[in-house]
């Protein structure tokens, strides 16, 4: 079942280009919105904003040293939550986000070291402003 996730990730994350993430980055405050609206998976609403803002650095040029295949995933990542056909239909209560939590799950699970780097070199951003 990893295995097909983790597969699954990394096909739709091939298919996003930089003209699909910059159409993502004008959906991002309407799939920011859309997670404080999942109640069942009480992470997903960080999980989602930590992403968006990962992205949204990404793409601005402040973290330029992101791997593009993090970047990839976690915009494919987004998008799967954002689109309404999923393996899950999100209609049905209590577990229509399960798959989307599980491939956000699974994004952050692959990119520890990429995305802790991330937040170190931020906050080190944010200490000399």
């Amino acid at each position: 079942m990893r295995q097909d996730l983790e597969k699954f990730i990394v096909d739709g994350a091939r298919r996003v280009t930089p003209a699909g993430l910059g159409r993502l980055i004008r959906h991002l405050p309407e799939i920011r919105l859309m997670a404080t609206q999942v109640t069942e998976f009480p992470q997903l609403p960080d999980q989602v904003e930590f992403l968006a803002q990962l992205i949204e650095d990404f793409y601005s040029g402040l973290s330029p040293d992101i791997p593009y295949t993090a970047i990839a995933e976690a915009a494919f990542a987004l998008s799967y939550l954002r689109k309404g056909v999923d393996i899950i239909p999100d209609t049905i209560s209590g577990v229509g986000y399960a798959d989307d939590a599980a491939i956000i799950n699974m994004v952050f699970e692959t990119y520890k070291q990429p995305f802790l780097d991330h937040v170190l070199a931020r906050k080190s951003r944010e200490e000399l402003s």
